[in-house]
C-alpha cells in the first residue's frame, strides 16, 4: 500500500507553498446573507473545513456582481460585503494559518435563475436569447478584476477565476460562440475575455497573490468546450490543450480541472454510481491538461471512489479507493493537487484524518447527490448522510 507521505509534501503554487496536496474545492453552500455577505452558517462551514487543514481551501463560487444570480443566497464580493469576507478569512487563518485561502470568482451568465436575476447570454443558442452588448462584456471583465482586487485587499491568498461548468467566462471559449465583435468567432477572439480579465487582475493585485482558473476541458454539449466544432459533440481537446499552454505563457499560477456543464449533464461533472466510470474520465482529462504545462494542476473526480467499496469496475478493492487513485496520480505526475468537493462536505476533517492515519474514521462520501439536490432546490447545502 502506498504511503500517505506523498500527500504531505509542500507544493509550490505561484510564489507560495501549500503544505499538502489536498485542495478543498469551491462547493456552494447557499447560506449567505441576502446581501451576499457570509452568514453565521457560512462561518460554521468554513471553520470546520479549516480544522481539516487542507493545503488549499477554496471559498465557494463568489459572484463578482449582482447582475446575475443562480441562487438566492450566493456570496457576492463588493465594497459593501468585503468586511464580512475579511472576517471569514481571518477566522480560517486562526484555525489553520498555513492553509492557503483562495476565492473562486464567478459570474452566472446564462445560468442565472430568472427567479432571482435575468440571465446574460454570451451568444444565442435558441431564439429569444438577447446577447450581451460589447459594453456589458467589458463591464463583466472589469467586475472580475475589481472583485479579485478586493479579495487581495482583505487577506485572501489568491483567486480562481471560474471558466467552468457553463458559467459566463467559460461560454466565451465555446466553438459555438459566434459573436460578431472581438469576443467571438475566432479562437483568438474567444479567448480575449479571459485574457483581459487576467491581465487586469495581474496588474492590480500584489505580486505574491495566486491567480488561477477552473476549466472544463470537456463539457459534453454541442459546440461546448472540448468539442470538435460549433455544432459538434465529438470530444476533441485540441483547443483546450492549446488554451492552457497560452494561459501558462500569460503567467497564470494554476489550472483547476473539472468537466461537464451544470445545466445539462451532472453525471459528467459529478460522477456517481449511475456513471462511475466518469471518475476515470476526470483522471484522463486532468492528465491531458497536465501534459501540456508545468504549472500546478488540480484534479477532480475523487469523491466517488471513497474507501473502495464502490461501483467502479476493478476487482481489487484496495486499488479503487480515493487514496489509491490520489496517490497513484500524484506519483505518476498526472496531477499536483487532489481536489475534493463532495468529500469535504461529507467530512471537513478529511485531510487531517489522512495525515494522522485515521482513515477508518473518515466519513466517506456516498455520492448520493443529496447535497446537489439541496442546491438545486435553492436550500442551504449540507451533507444529508452525516448531517454536516
Amino acid at each position: 500500500m502506498m504511503s500517505n507521505e506523498i500527500f504531505f509534501k509542500p507544493v509550490t503554487i505561484g510564489r507560495r507553498q501549500a503544505v499538502n496536496c489536498f485542495a478543498y474545492q469551491p462547493t456552494e453552500t447557499n447560506n449567505c446573507h441576502e446581501s451576499g455577505s457570509p452568514g453565521s452558517v457560512t462561518f460554521d462551514v468554513y471553520r470546520e473545513r479549516a480544522k481539516g487543514k487542507p493545503g488549499l481551501l477554496f471559498i465557494e463560487s463568489v459572484d463578482v456582481n449582482t447582475d446575475c444570480q443562480a441562487r438566492s443566497n450566493r456570496m457576492v464580493l463588493n465594497e459593501s460585503t468585503k468586511e464580512g469576507f475579511r472576517k471569514l478569512v481571518s477566522e480560517i487563518k486562526k484555525i489553520s494559518p498555513e492553509t492557503l485561502v483562495l476565492f473562486q470568482m464567478s459570474h452566472a451568465g446564462r445560468l442565472s435563475d430568472p427567479g432571482f436575476r435575468e440571465p446574460l447570454f454570451v451568444y444565442a443558442r435558441t431564439d429569444g436569447e438577447t446577447i450581451m452588448t460589447t459594453e456589458e462584456v467589458r463591464k463583466a471583465a472589469a467586475d472580475f478584476a475589481a472583485a479579485a482586487l478586493l479579495a487581495d485587499e482583505i487577506g485572501a491568498d489568491g483567486v480562481d477565476l471560474k471558466q467552468a461548468h457553463g458559467f459566463l467566462a467559460g461560454d466565451f471559449l465555446h466553438p459555438a460562440n459566434n459573436r460578431k465583435d472581438e469576443y467571438g468567432g475566432s479562437f483568438e477572439n474567444r479567448t480575449r475575455f479571459f485574457s483581459e480579465v487576467f491581465k487586469a487582475v495581474k496588474s492590480s493585485c500584489s505580486s505574491n497573490f495566486i491567480i488561477g482558473t477552473r476549466i472544463s476541458p470537456y463539457e459534453g454539449i454541442p459546440g461546448g468546450c472540448g468539442s470538435a466544432g460549433a455544432d459538434s459533440v465529438i470530444e476533441d481537446l485540441t483547443e483546450m490543450e492549446e488554451y492552457v499552454r497560452i494561459l501558462e505563457k500569460m503567467g497564470i499560477d494554476f489550472i483547476n480541472v473539472s468537466a461537464g456543464y451544470a445545466a445539462a449533464n451532472l453525471e459528467i461533472l459529478l460522477p456517481t454510481a449511475t456513471f462511475p466510470e466518469g471518475v476515470y474520465r476526470h483522471f484522463s482529462w486532468t492528465r491531458q491538461i497536465k501534459k501540456q504545462i508545468s504549472i500546478p494542476v488540480i484534479g477532480s473526480g475523487y469523491s466517488h471512489p471513497a474507501d473502495g467499496n464502490n461501483s467502479l469496475t476493478a476487482s481489487d478493492v484496495s486499488k479503487k479507493s480515493t487514496l489509491y487513485f490520489a496517490g497513484r496520480n500524484l506519483a505518476e505526475g498526472n496531477v499536483d493537487f487532489i481536489g475534493l468537493g463532495r468529500q469535504c462536505i461529507a467530512d471537513p476533517l478529511f485531510a487531517l484524518k489522512v495525515k494522522e492515519g485515521r482513515e477508518s474514521e473518515i466519513n466517506w462520501c456516498t455520492t448520493c447527490s443529496g447535497c446537489g439536490m439541496q442546491l438545486g432546490g435553492n436550500e442551504q447545502v449540507s451533507c444529508t448522510v452525516y448531517k454536516n
